[in-house]
């Protein structure tokens, strides 16, 4: 029995040395969008608010999803938790016409969210966010149509801009996929293909506009934004020295209490998951010198903080590790982090463990 038990102990050191062997944080080439992409930091999305629609239109689409207006004084409130970038996703297609124009006053009042964030001294991100609601449409017998609108969308964003400097950022798709379609979030070739064909068609569409759309920091997106290996390997990244691969992470089931059973720690298993993970993106687009940013992550379960928050900084310091800013998603409600009635900080461990700064983990720290 004495030799069997240490027979078992040397294979379960073996296995731990294995492991702890196989875990490292490369450092990538450092090219113009790598070190752009890390210069963002920790980020903040300003979601179910510029992007928020419902048909028949309301009158205010910023507040119909439960919303306040946004204002200043929270960019101020996200600066000071930590954050140095927020990413305001918009809608588009309630305030266009059937030309492609977008209402003047649309325009206006984006352009005022953008510059409260840069009064704030962060970086801000705009992008297309639910108009896969109405016309983006990225398969082969929409692709003429859809390519027409988006670059014409585009074009407006850029020209309305295109006097901004760096430390605005254009992300040209959220999630591109074909709404209600049984391949909706795990695409195919034909949909995959319409998507490379967008991106280089909106990147080129805002390269025209000129001024400093010359040399804008853009960020395109895979099929559904997502980082599984069919979608980042088929992801054709544009010959431009200023374009970064745009991401989106939620490990488990974000919208349900997947903390449950964890007993207040955090499983290797699942820290491996993330590794393996962000090891793929690394060697798909960071390796060669290409920029990679985590535009959105989040969970919902906010009756296990402690894990929650545990898993946040794992999930966190792995991708900075790697090289790789994250944007946190905070929808206003059951992804909160900010609470915008009162602009408290709502929950202030995970929100902290969110704002991490590239905190490089070290091996003895992931093995824990």
């Amino acid at each position: 029995m004495k030799r069997l038990l240490q027979t078992i102990l040397a294979y379960l050191c073996c296995c731990c040395s294995l492991l702890t062997a196989a875990v490292c944080f490369p450092k990538a080439p450092q090219t113009d969008t790598v070190r752009f992409a890390q210069s963002l930091g920790a980020g903040w999305n300003l979601g179910n608010t510029l992007e928020a629609w419902k048909l028949p239109k309301p009158a205010d689409t910023e507040t119909c999803w439960g919303n306040p207006k946004t204002t200043k004084a929270l960019f101020a409130l996200v600066r000071d938790a930590g954050f140095q970038t927020v990413r305001i996703p918009v809608t588009w297609f309630q305030h266009m016409d059937e030309s492609g124009t977008i209402e003047k006053a649309w325009l206006d009042r984006v352009q005022t969210v953008v510059n409260d964030v840069l009064d704030c001294g962060m970086y801000a991100v705009v992008n297309i966010q639910h108009d896969d609601q109405d016309w983006l449409i990225p398969d082969e017998a929409h692709e003429a149509q859809t390519t027409a609108t988006l670059t014409r969308v585009w074009t407006q964003i850029a020209q309305r801009f295109k006097d901004y400097d760096d430390r605005l950022v254009f992300d040209l798709m959220n999630e591109p996929r074909v709404v209600n379609t049984p391949d909706e979030w795990t695409g195919n070739d034909e949909v995959r293909g319409v998507i490379n064909r967008l991106n280089e068609a909106a990147l080129a569409a805002i390269r025209a506009t000129g001024g400093n759309n010359e040399s804008r920091y853009v960020m395109i997106t895979t099929h559904s934004a997502k980082e599984d290996e069919d979608n980042i390997a088929a992801l054709r990244v544009p010959d431009d020295p200023h374009v970064l691969v745009s991401l989106h992470y939620y490990y488990g089931t974000a919208h349900q209490s997947e903390f449950a059973d964890c007993e207040n720690e955090w499983k290797l298993r699942d820290k491996w998951e993330i590794y393996k993970a962000v090891w793929r993106i690394y060697r798909t687009f960071l390796r060669k010198g290409v920029g990679v940013c985590f535009s959105e992550f989040g969970w919902t379960d906010r009756d296990h903080l402690d894990n929650l928050t545990a898993q946040t900084r794992t999930f966190v310091k792995i991708a900075n590790g790697f090289g790789i800013p994250c944007f946190v998603w905070d929808n206003g409600s059951h992804f909160r982090l900010i609470d915008r009635d009162t602009l408290t900080v709502a929950y202030p461990a995970y929100t902290a463990a969110a704002a991490r700064q590239f905190e490089k983990p070290t091996v003895e720290e992931y093995m824990k």
